[in-house]
């Protein structure tokens, strides 16, 4: 089995730096605590009515009739027959029979007959997403298979995309299953993945869930809040923030470093040559590295200009003058690009690509010159993928 890894924490860096009169500051990767329940229910496949059952059905219905003997006689039927079919509606929910004899459709029996559709009740199985710090249901877009949700409060070694370390998060709340009902009584559930199709709705199982996220500070102390439910920012999660001041309060507890005695000490550490430090006008902070810091093990491969280190919740722009380079760049990073899921078309492809390409201060690569770089490079992977995109 594949196991799909967790996007990496410079995506979420990469959208922040852009949001247009932010400065962010430091970044904290988390895992957003959730409740996974699932719920059983009905819902009611639709069946073209057997012919005698159809009468049967109508005659209890419409015609005055409520003994298995009237229905006998009233279509001339053998009572052996009408036996079976009266056992058939009976085990499908369609009537009951008192203990004097009478026959009575019940509710969905009567439905059927209304709508001429024989209504046959099946069990489905549903798992839902509910916010903890909150009690909110989660939309459905929190619900696709490619969504990562961990069992768990760590995440597996070979999930990480990077060496990012997530901090689980603790909601001292405990679960009710008025949460399920008052989700069942709105009018919207099918948004929340509670089909509006299913009836008799009851909760089976409740699990602790919780979700990878990034939580991006600004120097205004706000939270910029990112999950792999979107591809910018998740709204659900920075307004869930904003109502929780204990999350502020965690992160203001965080001491922040001086990023010009932080950075310095990584670059004596990393050994990549000479490199020149500089605070941005939206406060990220950058370090211009020569070519040759980019020559591959075990120095920096050439796909990481233009893209963050990240180091004790800071985050460090890694640059180089020499265009030609950053060209390179968006032209490996954007065939990496052609192998994501939610990546399916070339005009999606290319639009990414050019934002990349504005972010590194080039022009933006067509699909021709990337499969020309992927056909030269002998990137026979990144090719394929490239081929399949609509």
């Amino acid at each position: 089995m594949t196991v799909r890894a967790i996007y990496p924490a410079r995506r979420a860096v990469e959208h922040a730096v852009t949001v247009p009169g932010v400065r962010p500051v430091r970044l904290f990767a988390v895992l957003w605590p959730l409740w996974e329940v699932e719920i059983t229910a009905s819902v009611y496949d639709e069946q073209a009515y057997e012919v005698v059952d159809r009468f049967l059905a109508r005659a209890l219905a419409e015609g005055g009739v409520g003994t298995r003997g009237g229905l006998a006689a009233l279509f001339g039927l053998d009572p052996s027959l009408v036996d079976r079919c009266l056992a058939f509606l009976a085990a499908i929910g369609h009537l009951a029979v008192t203990p004097g004899g009478e026959v009575r459709l019940t509710e969905l029996g009567l439905r059927s007959v209304r709508t001429g559709v024989r209504y046959v009740p099946k069990e489905s199985r549903q798992k839902l997403l509910i916010e903890r710090f909150t009690g909110r249901p989660l939309p459905r877009r929190y619900h696709r298979g490619s969504l990562t949700v961990l069992p768990a409060p760590h995440v597996p070694e070979e999930m990480l995309a990077d060496r990012t370390r997530f901090l689980p998060l603790y909601a001292p709340t405990a679960f009710r299953h008025q949460l399920v009902e008052a989700l069942a009584a709105r009018p919207d559930r099918a948004d929340y993945n509670l089909p509006a199709q299913l009836r008799e709705i009851r909760g089976v199982a409740v699990r602790d869930a919780y979700l990878p996220a990034y939580l991006v500070e600004t120097d205004r102390r706000d939270l910029l809040a990112y999950t792999d439910a979107g591809a910018g920012r998740d709204d659900l999660i920075e307004n869930v923030c904003r109502d929780v001041p204990a999350l502020h309060a965690m992160i203001a507890a965080e001491a922040r470093a001086d990023p010009r005695e932080l950075w310095t000490g990584w670059l004596a550490d990393r050994k990549l040559g000479p490199g020149r430090l500089q605070e941005l006008p939206n406060g990220v902070w950058r370090v211009v590295l020569t070519p040759a810091a980019f020559s591959g093990p075990p120095k920096l491969p050439p796909s990481q200009v233009g893209s963050f280190q990240l180091r004790g919740h800071h985050f460090l722009q890694l640059w180089c003058d020499d265009p030609g380079l950053r060209r390179r760049a968006v032209l490996e990073r954007a065939l990496g690009m052609a192998r994501l899921h939610e990546v399916r078309t070339r005009a999606d492809l290319t639009g990414r690509a050019a934002t990349l390409a504005a972010r590194l201060e080039v022009a933006a690569p067509t699909l021709t010159e990337l499969r020309d770089h992927a056909t030269g490079e002998r990137m026979h992977d990144h090719l394929l993928h490239l081929d399949m995109l609509e």
